[in-house]
């Protein structure tokens, strides 16, 4: 089956007049940063469309410092006639510590999906990978995202239903240099959406099984005619009994027929004597 597919890139390149040197710099405070507007990516039968592009995500994602938080939300929306299977691919084209000078920053990263019902599934969640000193494990914001390379299943989205995927990233202000602050990891976002398979409903009858395929407006339905037996019961005896009465009525009547016939052949040759 085909697979429609939409592309998210993030990209944004670090200008020399907008680095700022550390002794500039004043206190850094936290703060927790939100997309400014509902993003959506929408199937509708043919195509995947988004209400938005990579620059105005790329704005958002811009102004994010050591110990800030990012929250982005893309909602997923079926608007075709058919149910749909929804899947995401989330790769990292470009590491936070590319091009700085902290190379090896901590940070936390995680990707949640909330269905139609409002229920989370947590496709990932690093808690602090990299960064420098005792919370050094070696890896890199690339590197942590090796498990997000091939499509994740999110949802299987019936026509006119959505979810929503929550990407949120945090800088760790103790373990980050400047670096950090003027450079961006390039996000790529792919999502895909192919025909669900259908769903197959077998349903037992008396005599028959009913084996019902249903898929969008085409539906298929097969019957396969079964054996109707009586069932049997444990006790033989009466059935014996029944057999036996039979067949002695059977030999008496034999017998009857016999005598009858022998009786009626004297008759005639007596009356042919005299």
């Amino acid at each position: 089956m085909r697979k429609k597919m939409c592309s998210l890139i993030l990209a944004s390149a670090c200008s020399a007049a907008l680095v700022v040197p550390a002794w500039c710099m004043g206190p850094v405070h936290a703060e927790e940063l939100t997309g400014s507007r509902n993003w959506l990516v929408e199937f509708d039968g043919e195509e995947m469309q988004s209400n938005f592009s990579s620059d105005e995500m790329a704005e958002e994602i811009y102004g994010i410092l050591p110990g800030d938080t990012m929250d982005l939300q893309v909602a997923i929306k079926n608007s075709g006639e058919e149910a749909m299977d929804w899947y995401l691919s989330n790769e990292i084209l470009q590491s936070l510590e590319e091009g700085s000078e902290a190379e090896g920053g901590a940070y936390t990263y995680r990707l949640v999906y909330t269905d139609d019902a409002g229920e989370e599934t947590i496709l990932y969640d690093s808690n602090t990978v990299g960064g420098e000193g005792a919370s050094q494990s070696g890896e890199g914001l690339h590197q942590a995202t090796d498990a997000l390379e091939d499509f994740l299943y999110l949802d299987q989205l019936a026509p006119g239903a959505d979810g929503e995927v929550n990407l949120s990233v945090t800088l760790d202000g103790e373990t980050q240099g400047n670096g950090y602050q003027n450079t961006l990891a390039a996000l790529q976002m792919n999502f895909a959406a192919e025909t669900a398979a259908p769903e197959t409903i077998t349903r037992k009858g008396e005599n028959q099984i009913v084996e019902r395929t249903e898929r969008g407006e085409n539906t298929v339905t097969t019957v396969y005619e079964t054996q109707h037996q009586t069932p049997k019961t444990g006790d033989t005896a009466p059935l014996l009994i029944l057999s036996a009465l039979m067949l002695f009525s059977g030999i008496v009547l034999l017998v009857f027929a016999v005598l009858y016939f022998k009786k009626h052949r004297r008759s005639g040759e007596g009356g042919l004597q005299s």
